[in-house]
């Protein structure tokens, strides 16, 4: 589930796409992602979200290719290279999922740990401040701010969160670094 991070690995992230040029075997970076979970033979099934027709095309494609084993060494290291930098790179390692929604103090714990990842992926600290003021005033939810300091702690969102993350924790970092 999740194998591409809520699409957050099949997105415009230079990093990614600086390994993919090194690397030998030419994959975008939805391809490279199937087919290291493909590539474990303990799988039999990768659920993977599709937003349009040519995402469910790429990804039918490379399933047609995903086999137990079907990596090598070496592009299972450009994989492994990949990873580390991604990780070391993102602060909150939320996919996006929206499994902890809906808040009942309209937090948008996926968008406010998005433009917080942002901030440190792309070090772009001011860009994504200003975006995540903009975004989660309440213009786009019925008037209703989604800002991380709105969370009342309940822990309703943790109970709901399918890989268990300490949401109220990383919500305190976030309101802290955007301001309360």
């Amino acid at each position: 589930m999740e194998p591409l991070r809520g699409g957050l690995l099949s997105g415009d992230v230079p990093i990614i796409h600086q390994y993919i040029r090194d690397a030998l075997v030419s994959r975008t970076p939805s391809e490279w992602g199937l087919q290291w979970v493909w590539n474990h033979p303990e799988v039999t099934v990768v659920l993977s979200s599709m937003s349009d027709m040519e995402q469910v095309r790429e990804n039918l494609a490379s399933a047609e290719q995903g086999l137990p084993g079907s990596l090598s060494p070496g592009e299972l290291a450009v994989v492994e290279k990949l990873c580390d930098t991604f990780a070391s790179r993102m602060k909150i390692p939320c996919t996006g999922c929206r499994y902890c929604m809906p808040c009942q103090k309209g937090v948008d714990m996926p968008q406010c740990f998005e433009y917080y990842n942002q901030a440190y992926a792309f070090d772009a600290q001011e860009k994504a401040a200003g975006v995540y003021l903009w975004a989660l005033n309440g213009t786009f939810s019925g008037g209703i701010p989604g800002y991380a300091s709105c969370c009342a702690k309940c822990g309703e969102c943790e109970d709901k969160c399918p890989q268990g993350l300490p949401i109220r924790e990383y919500l305190e970092e976030v309101s802290d670094f955007f301001g309360k």
